[in-house]
C-alpha cells in the first residue's frame, strides 16, 4: 500500500508544486496589499487627528478671545454704572441738583380721627 500512496503523491506532485507556488506568490501579494492598505489607513487617521487638533486649537483661541471681550465689557459696565458718573450725568444732562436744607419740606402724615 505504501507504493500505491507514493505513486498517487508522485502523480499529484506537479499540482501541489503549482499550488504552493501560487499560494506563495499570491500570499506575498496579499500581504503587500494589506500593508499598503494599512499604511493608507494610518495616514488618513493621522490626517484626521491633525485636522481635529487644529479645529480644537481654533476653538480654544476663540474662547480666549471671547473671555477677554467679556472681561472688558464687565469693566466697562462697572465704569459706566459708578455712582459719581451717574450723578455727574444727572447734573449735566437732566439739570438735577442736590436739595439744600432750606428747600426741603418735611410732611408729617395726618392722623385720622376715629369717628
Amino acid at each position: 500500500m505504501s507504493k500505491k500512496k507514493a505513486r498517487e503523491t508522485n502523480s499529484l506532485w506537479p499540482f501541489y508544486s503549482l499550488a504552493a507556488v501560487l499560494v506563495r506568490r499570491f500570499g506575498v501579494l496579499l500581504l503587500g496589499v494589506v500593508v499598503v492598505v494599512s499604511a493608507i489607513i494610518v495616514a488618513y487617521q493621522t490626517h484626521q487627528n491633525r485636522q481635529a487638533t487644529i479645529a480644537f486649537k481654533q476653538l480654544q483661541d476663540e474662547q480666549t478671545a471671547l473671555d477677554l471681550q467679556w472681561q472688558k465689557l464687565r469693566l466697562e459696565q462697572s465704569a459706566l454704572s459708578e455712582h459719581s458718573r451717574v450723578e455727574q450725568l444727572a447734573e449735566d444732562k437732566l439739570q438735577m441738583k442736590h436739595t439744600e436744607s432750606d428747600d426741603e419740606i418735611i410732611m408729617k402724615p395726618a392722623l385720622r380721627s376715629k369717628e
